[in-house]
Parts: structure tokens; sequence; C-alpha cells
């Protein structure tokens, strides 16, 4: 293991050759990509004591757009991250299933790595999985022989420390939508990564379906006015129709062969799923007021919350779209 000229690389042997890290450019070592190899335990906690005490929740190791990471609410993430791989993950691997023995993987924001885990069983001891976040606290966790794990920020990190042009499939899930008007700029780095011929996966949502379908509950007014009008998502540089975006976005990105598909439920307040969307405004909302949000702000947060969580409510998920195409050349 070595350590590149004070830019806070952590290197292991037999891992990634790429030699352009070496010639990156001085920078914080807190918004450094810094790499594990799964199963040298040593490394890992070699790396992790190089790691600045601050990397784990200050804000410096964020993304610019990403507003969810878990600063200060470690459990309530960790709960959040939980009802998330719980709904999402077996769609997701119906999704992944074309993965092959011997594939060379790379998951942008991978969270806690249940699928990165999953993906590395797929490709078996002659492949590889790469997963990337821009908070690898979950992911250094892990001890998979061949799961990788990078800090790494798809949108400034330099892409040497992936491996650009060497992988058969780069996927990411409910991610895109959160790096605020720069979604284009990293489905163009994460092309880059794909080797001819490699596929490109993305799952995001269509927000503007959520919350309650029977016109006659009471929550059902209270929620639809506190969603449209309460400055969630646009006030925050985010679009809410982003997910059914995609094709048109891959299609201008210059990949081929795409196919593009839509899902939604409709489930009970206090669902897994509802839990899980009153979660991620909390959230939200956390990342947003930091304890200055208005009296009608917390009305609003209340009633969306409120109908989450109501047995009585019947709900509309995410129209969640996931969207493929192949880099030709």
């Amino acid at each position: 293991m070595e350590r590149l000229h004070g830019i806070g690389v952590v290197r292991v042997p037999g891992m990634f050759a790429h030699d352009a890290v070496a010639s990156a450019r001085r920078k914080d070592p807190r918004s450094t990509p810094l790499l594990f190899r799964r199963g040298d335990q040593s490394a890992a906690r070699e790396g992790a004591a190089r790691m600045p005490d601050t990397d784990r929740n200050s804000q410096d190791v964020q993304a610019p757009g990403y507003r969810l990471a878990a600063r200060g609410r470690e459990a309530a993430e960790d709960e959040r991250l939980d009802l998330l791989e719980q709904i999402f993950d077996p769609g997701s691997r119906r999704l992944r299933a074309i993965v092959e023995p011997g594939w060379r993987c790379l998951e942008v924001g991978a969270g806690r790595g249940s699928m990165a885990v999953w993906m590395a069983e797929q490709v078996g001891p002659g492949g590889q999985v790469v997963a990337t976040d821009i908070d690898v606290t979950y992911l250094t966790r892990l001890q998979v022989p061949n799961l990788e794990v990078c800090r790494h920020d798809i949108l400034d990190d330099p892409l040497d420390a992936l491996g650009p042009g060497s992988f058969d499939l780069v996927c990411s899930r409910l991610t895109l939508f959160w790096l605020a008007n720069r979604q284009e700029e990293a489905i163009r780095r994460m092309i880059e990564c794909l080797r001819p011929g490699g596929w490109l996966l993305d799952e995001d949502g269509d927000w503007s379906t959520t919350g309650p379908v029977d016109l006659s509950h009471p929550l059902y007014a209270e929620y639809h006015e506190s969603f449209q009008h309460g400055g969630w998502f646009a006030s925050r540089g985010y679009d809410p129709f982003f997910g059914r975006k995609l094709a048109a976005l891959f299609e201008g990105s210059g990949l081929a062969n795409i196919s593009h598909h839509a899902t939604a439920e409709v489930v009970r307040g206090g669902s897994p799923w509802g839990r899980w969307w009153a979660d991620t405004l909390d959230a939200i909302r956390d990342w947003g007021l930091a304890g200055s949000a208005s009296e009608s702000q917390d009305d609003g947060h209340r009633a969306l919350t409120a109908a989450c969580t109501e047995p009585s409510v019947w709900l509309m998920t995410e129209l969640l779209h996931a969207c493929r195409g192949q880099r030709t050349g």
C-alpha cells in the first residue's frame, strides 16, 4: 500500500494499475478517491485510519448536488437505506440479470452495498465489482474478495481512479436524480467508464406521481397541496420528472440499443414504501432547512409524513424508470 505524493490515494497491490492516478493534481485528501480491496482486512483498516475524522459526516465529502448523505443522522439514514434495499433490491436484481461471469461492473452511489455484493456473486471469481460512493462508511464493512470500494464523486473526481473504458456494466439507482442540474455530466462520465459494447443502466424516479389516491380521504388535499407548493423539489434544484427523461438523455449521449420502462404501485401508508418515503422527506427537510423551518413548512412536512404513515391511506409510489443503453464505440 502506498500514499501517493500526499494526495490521499490508498492503493492496494494487485488492485488498479492506472498510473494516471499518481499524476493527479494535488488536492484536499478529503475529496480524493480512496480505494480498498475487499478481503484485505489490514488494508481496509489502514485505509480507514488514513481517512480524516471529518470524512464520514462532513459536508466537505458530499458531492455538490447530493443532499441526503448521513451527516449527523446516521441511525435515521441506516433505517432509510434498509427500507430502500427491502423495496428496490428485488427489481434491481431482475434488471441486472444481464451480468455474466467474468464481467467487470461499476456501481455509482452504492449506498450500503447490497446490490454490489449481489453483482459480485454473479460475476464470480473471474470478475470484479467496483462500488463507489461519496461516503464509504457502510461499504468498508463489506468483506467480499472480488468487490472493491472506492470513495469517489462521479462528477468531480478523476475517472482514472476507476479505470475508464474497462467496465462491462456501469449502473446506478436513485442517485442521478439528486445530482441537481448535473445529471447529463454524470451520464457522460459514466459512459466513459464503459468498454465498447458495455451497458449503462440507471433506475430513477418520477416523483410527481406520489401521494394519496383516494380524493375523499381527509389527508389527500393536505398532502398534494404541500407536495406541489411546498418547494420540496424545485426550490432545491431537483427535477421531480427526471426519471422520464432517461431515454432521451441516453440517446443524446450517444448510447444505442436503448430500452426504457417504468413501474409504480399502490401501497398502504405505513408500509415499507410509505415509511421509506417519509424518511426521505425527513432527510430532505433536515438538509434543506437545517433547523430553520417556518411554521408553514413544518405544517407541510407533517401533512406529507402523516399520509405516508397512516394505514387508512392508499398511496401511489413514484414511477420508477429503468433505462439501459449500450456503448458502441
